[in-house]
């Protein structure tokens, strides 16, 4: 095959490997064409459709943003080639795909898209869950539709401050943690004594802690019988109500030995053998 040359009339071979380099090239575009949704229309034909678009509503940025995507991936120079034929600055055509990305396929975000085109923008840098967070509580897209442009860019600049303090509290923190198993881990591997006396001491620590609980509930249970007998002074009736409250404190007790198998013969605490006449006893 032949082609004429640039200069004049001369006819310029065209090599094989050109031809299959170029019928490469198509195939490629067409594929990814076809995966962004374009089956039929030409890379030509896509420019010309977005470059219609660009000055429409806010919701077409997403189908600028969408083709802008596309653009993306065909390569070879072809996206610089693509939006500068439409018109869009590379700082441009990176918001728009990044809008496409955000909306694209959300159709629960579609109140934000309502904002001006300025807003979504700025909402496009958000993350995927501040941005449902939003779209899911009309009274927080109301307090960024009252803001001005301005006034949104501080407060998501702010609220990134924020979360990047707290991220790097919480870095901070694991930091230390880990620092701490690490060193726990070399003390316990290499100080098999500094192990056992580690041991020893959270033990002591749990017995001080059982028998300070078990002072603790004495100290209620001699309050509890006051609060009882002051009760029964008011009268039958209300001395009966606080005795169902005591029936229902001796079962929480019981279910709590219960629960830990903890086998108590409360007869023998209440009346202990010793205390009763030898013919009491079977």
């Amino acid at each position: 095959m032949e082609n004429k040359g640039q200069s004049g009339g001369d006819l310029v071979p065209i090599g094989v490997e050109a031809l299959e380099l170029q019928a490469a090239e198509v195939r490629e575009t067409r594929r990814v064409l076809e995966r962004f949704g374009y089956q039929d229309t030409t890379f030509d034909q896509l420019v010309m459709q977005v470059r219609q678009v660009v000055q429409r509503s806010v919701e077409d940025l997403l189908e600028i943003g969408r083709a802008v995507c596309c653009f993306r991936e065909l390569g070879r120079g072809r996206y610089g080639q693509a939006i500068a034929a439409i018109g869009l600055s590379p700082a441009t055509a990176h918001r728009l795909a990044e809008v496409a990305l955000k909306f694209l396929g959300h159709a629960h975000r579609k109140p934000l898209l309502n904002l001006d085109r300025s807003k979504v923008y700025e909402l496009a840098l958000l993350d995927d869950s501040t941005l449902d967070d939003l779209a899911a509580h009309p009274e927080q897209l109301d307090a960024v539709e009252r803001m001005s442009v301005s006034e949104l860019k501080k407060s998501l600049r702010e609220a990134r401050k924020t979360l990047e303090a707290k991220d790097a509290v919480i870095q901070s923190v694991q930091e230390d943690n880990s620092a701490l198993r690490e060193e726990k881990v070399a003390r316990t591997r290499f100080t098999p004594d500094q192990a056992r006396q580690e041991a020893a001491e959270q033990q002591q620590a749990r017995l001080q802690a059982l028998h300070a609980a078990a002072m603790a509930v004495i100290t209620h249970v001699n309050h509890f019988g006051a609060v009882l007998s002051a009760c029964w002074e008011q009268g039958e009736a209300e001395g009966a109500l606080a005795e169902e409250t005591a029936v229902w404190l001796a079962q929480q007790v019981s279910a709590l030995y219960v629960r830990h198998h903890i086998t108590v013969d409360f007869a023998e605490i209440i009346t202990p053998s010793w205390t009763r006449q030898p013919t009491d006893i079977q």
